[in-house]
């Protein structure tokens, strides 16, 4: 314990200045922020971003670096070794990992289960065990958990959950009991309180499209609902390329879009522009598989931006509150009409849903940094 807070090493597969893993770093970034001045925060990461081949620059490889609320260790891809982590260990009053199934997971439970960490482990799940997540790669994933249940690796830990669904999940592929359980939703990201103005004419929609190209976020989908559409739309893109053949086929069905549909792949999107590159649109496109939380979400909303999404994330109450519309996946042409809903809005009546969208994201933001649950996770005192 430093300075009368606790210490707590997260470990996690890339964090900043990283950016193309989206939301788990946003969800730990958002965690410092708020939580930063409670507890000493150090954090074991990579030294690179997904598929990058070099380190970032102006950081210490093999040591501790200063970021934001947080110190930072990064290290090599092959790096995350068990005797660094049970070393780390040794100088913290927990260790939360991010994820089961990585390297770096699989060594903090091996560790753990040996007895050579002495401090609380908790596992948070993120979003890994949905049905969706867990058919990709499952082989995989099943041979892994079937060993480790049998070797009796979930034993003694925690898990970190968002939901009671998501416990559910957990417990259809894990051995846990309800004790080992604790229920916290990711914190999002801070909201300024400075209002909002954007230009839109009637007839005219910017609609927007930011995450990881992969399957998953469905951008097919988006392009599909599109299609359809009779108004002037301009579609702007941003996200890596995650899956290759998957950005092919989008870029297929991108060429088949109607007249009336502009299209534009901006590429990477450095998560700290996100909110600023947000406000120059009108409304976020969003029909995706799964989503834990959905940073990109809540980041939509703290730049005035109504959100079209699907009902496969926890946001389910945009169209009592004013702030976008939530559908099945199986309706699309409900979707088609929500994007015509705001496209026919001239400037006075959608700079009025904007300030609703704005003021939501504030409440949020402030409700869930004040009830979070996460304190009851670190103030966790022996397994």
């Amino acid at each position: 314990m430093t300075d009368g807070r606790r210490d707590i090493l997260i470990i996690m597969g890339r964090y900043l200045p990283g950016y193309k893993d989206g939301g788990p770093v946003r969800s730990i970034k958002n965690l410092t922020d708020f939580l930063g001045k409670e507890y000493n925060f150090k954090i074991l990461t990579c030294d690179r971003d997904h598929g990058d081949t070099e380190a970032y620059p102006n950081i210490k490889v093999n040591g501790w670096n200063c970021v934001g609320n947080a110190d930072v260790y990064y290290v090599p891809p092959k790096g995350f070794s068990q005797k660094l982590i049970v070393e780390l260990a040794r100088q913290v009053d927990l260790v939360y990992v991010c994820g089961c199934f990585n390297d770096y997971a699989i060594n903090t439970l091996i560790a753990n289960r040996l007895g050579k960490i002495k401090v609380p482990v908790i596992v948070a799940a993120m979003g890994l065990f949905s049905p969706k997540e867990f058919q990709l790669k499952y082989k995989k994933k099943k041979t892994f958990t079937t060993i480790f249940n049998m070797l009796g690796m979930f034993k003694n830990i925690y898990w970190s959950a968002t939901s009671e669904m998501e416990i559910s999940e957990i417990k259809h592929q894990i051995k846990a009991t309800d004790k080992q359980f604790f229920i916290a939703e990711d914190l999002p990201r801070k909201v300024s309180g400075t209002s909002i103005e954007k230009e839109k004419k009637a007839g005219n929609l910017k609609v927007v499209w930011i995450s990881r190209i992969a399957p998953k976020k469905n951008l097919k989908y988006a392009i599909e609902i599109l299609k359809k559409t009779k108004s002037n739309v301009e579609f702007t893109i941003y996200g890596p390329a995650h899956t290759e053949e998957y950005w092919e086929e989008c870029k297929q069905e991108l060429a088949k879009l109607p007249d009336n549909v502009k299209w534009d792949w901006k590429g990477n999107l450095n998560s700290e522009n996100v909110v600023e590159t947000l406000k120059q649109y009108h409304v976020f496109l969003f029909p995706t598989l799964g989503e834990n939380f959905g940073h990109v979400i809540q980041e939509a909303l703290s730049a005035g931006c109504p959100c079209i999404i699907s009902n496969q994330t926890p946001w389910q109450d945009f169209e009592s509150k004013g702030v976008g519309y939530v559908f099945s996946l199986e309706n699309k042409s409900a979707f088609v009409n929500a994007v015509e809903k705001y496209a026919v809005m001239e400037q006075s009546e959608f700079q009025k849903v904007t300030e609703k969208v704005h003021q939501y994201a504030i409440e949020v933001s402030n409700n869930k940094a004040k009830n979070t649950g996460y304190r009851d996770i670190f103030n966790l005192n022996w397994k």
